[in-house]
């Protein structure tokens, strides 16, 4: 057992598994690693490279910093525009537009639970394609379909009569979810191809920043501006801004997807010889799992031909194969972990943005629309603190490989949940208590209790998120349109009921069902880091053996 971790009988390295961190005492142990395998730079020089960058100019690896920083700006900043922005941008005026458009308040919250519905229906058939043709014309697509459906929301509100302008509005909401898939399964998934795993705590965080956090400061300002200058204006401020992120993605985020021969810098044996031999065996093992040769020598790309929409086929697989393969993924344990950690109990933060209108609208609380925005500023503080999740994900990783003789666990990333939840259970149980005993004075505490949330949710998402990039980064972007099929159809779900639950039950109770759950299902990261590395041996096995028929 190592660091709490169970060791598989086996001899094999399961993906997941690496030598990172190169130090003087581990360099002894070490030698063909400390001398054949490319290193960091500067202060990162006894970091080794994973994955190992191969001797292609257009690996995205290998990409200028300028392009690789250029990229990700874009990713971070259409993941804002395309996939956080349009849902929580009426939360605030759910009640206020149920009143202008004369529809219950249910109706309101559908606007977003439809939306939302499209985005998880689509996902399986956005991870195929992406798989067969790359993630860049997934990205432009998304975007189109992005700007279309805000220029329908806009028609939306010119129509004749009320019954005819709530359809149009929903249709167009609909069309946004179109172009909130890509961003949303897809922008994790991306880093891993541009980023060594040293470098991808801090930018997965900003991504989980942007999905499952900055959405409270779209709804500060979405709030204000419904308040003073109407929901119609909302829309046309999001056009001009939606349009200039597609651009940025045209010119800006090249194909990132690439075909690579090794991840790993394998763990080798005591002797040199046996070192390059099992070093080349693993190599040729990856290469045939992968289905593909390794990348002879090209030239460089030019800054005119990364602007083509696609650029060839990544998989001769059959579309309905790959397309069934992805469901094949609910197999693994780790998957159905992640889902809970980082998919069911992130939906409780967003399911509860459906109410907070509904609660602090009547008396005591008496809140504005503009108030309503207001109250998202502790989510908003919350998920920015979040962040630090990332940091602190890289950090623990290195420190538990330096423990572990140099050697990374993909497990490294799960301990970080530990503060996910603590917090968790101090905001949603304060939550429930302020809620409970309500009155005007305690909306700051109830706004405190939910940036609480807020922080755990950003912890528990990059947390998670790291560990399936980690431990199998081959089959990262299924997993991840997994995860956001699944959290966006329980955020469909709750669009259905929670509006009525919350009026018979009370917030109050809600709020103490959803952090029962959340720390029932926490649970589950024991066993997970406990066992990881036997079910990542598993997982491999399976994942080999079925590659092996689909050959024969």
């Amino acid at each position: 057992m190592t660091l709490g971790i169970v060791e598989p009988k086996t001899e094999s390295q399961p993906p997941g598994t690496y030598f990172l961190v190169d130090t003087s005492q581990t360099s002894a142990e070490h030698p063909y690693e400390h001398s054949n395998f490319k290193h960091g730079k500067g202060k990162k020089n006894n970091i080794i490279l994973i994955p190992q960058p191969s001797d292609d100019p257009n690996d995205p690896l290998l990409w200028p910093t300028w392009k690789r920083e250029a990229a990700f700006a874009f990713l971070f900043f259409n993941c804002i525009i395309f996939a956080a922005c349009p849902g929580p941008m009426i939360a605030p005026a759910t009640v206020a537009l149920a009143i202008q458009l004369a529809v219950p308040i249910k109706s309101v919250a559908q606007l977003s639970g439809y939306q939302l519905l499209i985005v998880g229906a689509l996902g399986p058939f956005v991870s195929v394609l992406a798989r067969k043709y790359g993630k860049r014309p997934q990205f432009l697509f998304a975007c189109l379909f992005g700007v279309i459906g805000t220029g329908i929301c806009i028609a939306g509100f010119d129509q004749s009569n009320l019954t005819k302008s709530y359809d149009v509005l929903l249709a167009g909401r609909m069309v946004q979810g179109l172009g909130t898939t890509a961003f949303e399964s897809l922008s994790v998934a991306a880093i891993g191809d541009m980023f060594f795993l040293h470098e991808r705590g801090l930018r997965t965080a900003l991504l989980v920043l942007t999905l499952a956090c900055l959405s409270s400061f779209v709804a500060i300002i979405g709030g204000t501006t419904f308040e003073h200058m109407g929901a119609r204006t909302l829309f046309v401020i999001l056009l001009p801004i939606q349009i200039f992120g597609a651009l940025g993605v045209f010119f800006f985020l090249p194909e990132s997807q690439y075909r690579r021969v090794s991840d790993v810098a394998p763990i080798t044996s005591s002797s040199s010889t046996v070192k390059e031999k099992d070093s080349a065996n693993a190599v040729t093992e990856d290469a045939e799992f992968n289905g593909v040769e390794p990348t002879a020598t090209v030239p460089k790309r030019s800054f005119v031909q990364d602007l083509r929409v696609t650029s060839g086929v990544y998989s001769e697989e059959n579309l309905f194969k790959l397309l069934g393969e992805i469901f094949l993924h609910l197999g693994n344990p780790a998957v159905i972990w992640v889902q809970l950690v980082s998919a069911v109990l992130v939906s409780f933060f967003v399911g509860t943005a459906y109410t907070l209108a509904q609660i602090f609208s009547p008396p005591p609380y008496n809140l504005t629309v503009s108030q309503n925005g207001y109250f998202f500023t502790g989510a908003l503080v919350g998920g920015i603190l979040g962040v630090s999740a990332g940091p602190i994900c890289d950090f623990t990783a290195r420190t538990l490989a330096r423990r572990n003789k140099g050697v990374y666990e993909a497990e490294f990333r799960i301990p970080v949940c530990l503060f996910a939840v603590v917090v968790f259970a101090a905001g949603w149980f304060t939550f429930s208590w302020a809620l409970d005993h309500p009155s005007k004075e305690r909306v700051v505490l109830c706004a405190f209790c939910y940036g609480a949330v807020c922080f755990g949710t950003s912890v528990a998402s990059t947390s998670g998120g790291l560990y399936i990039l980690d431990a199998f980064k081959r089959h990262s972007t299924e997993i991840f349109i997994l995860q956001m099929m699944i959290k966006n159809f329980v955020f469909y779900a709750f669009s259905t009921f929670i509006n009525d639950y919350a009026a018979k039950e009370g917030p109050g109770h809600m709020c103490k069902v959803f952090g029962i759950v959340t720390l029932c299902g926490f649970t589950t990261c024991v066993p997970m880091y406990v066992f990881g590395k036997v079910n990542r041996v598993w997982v491999h096995r399976v994942w080999k053996s079925y590659a092996g028929e689909k050959r024969l």
